[in-house]
């Protein structure tokens, strides 16, 4: 799957909202380097926020150019660096957020916290330093 095309399968939910966001088109006035991309937006009047595979979350500037983009929140999948989208909510649970990456499906959620993500990374560092231990 290509970074600038979304799946259909991807169901993001707007981080302000909390509702589903459709699929759009989001397009560069970079003169000749103009390009047009599939995002997802926030159907919400006045509600700017889109997400697409390879940005991530993001507020288009007025002007439409690129470089006035401002990424907010920045999940990324620990697998492969992907952003990856808020996929579900509990409204009886305030704290919980469950992200999924668009690429390979991996999941997190906010009740798992960093611990969990440090604790996974701690065990490949663990395991790529043994992997490097010379053998007697």
């Amino acid at each position: 799957m290509s970074a600038s095309q979304p799946s259909e399968t991807v169901r993001a939910l707007c981080y302000e909202h909390h509702v589903g966001m459709s699929l759009s088109q989001s397009l560069s006035n970079g003169g000749e380097n103009s390009w047009q991309t599939a995002t997802h937006a926030c159907p919400q009047t006045d509600c700017l926020v889109h997400y697409s595979i390879s940005r991530g979350y993001f507020l288009p500037s007025q002007n439409g150019h690129e470089n006035d983009l401002e990424v907010i929140p920045a999940v990324r999948c620990l697998d492969d660096g992907t952003p990856m989208y808020l996929a579900e909510i509990d409204p009886d649970k305030r704290d919980y957020r469950l992200w999924i990456c668009p690429q390979c499906g991996g999941r997190c959620t906010h009740e798992q916290g960093l611990a969990g993500m440090l604790s996974r990374r701690n065990a490949d560092a663990r395991g790529k330093r043994q992997a490097e231990r010379p053998t007697s």
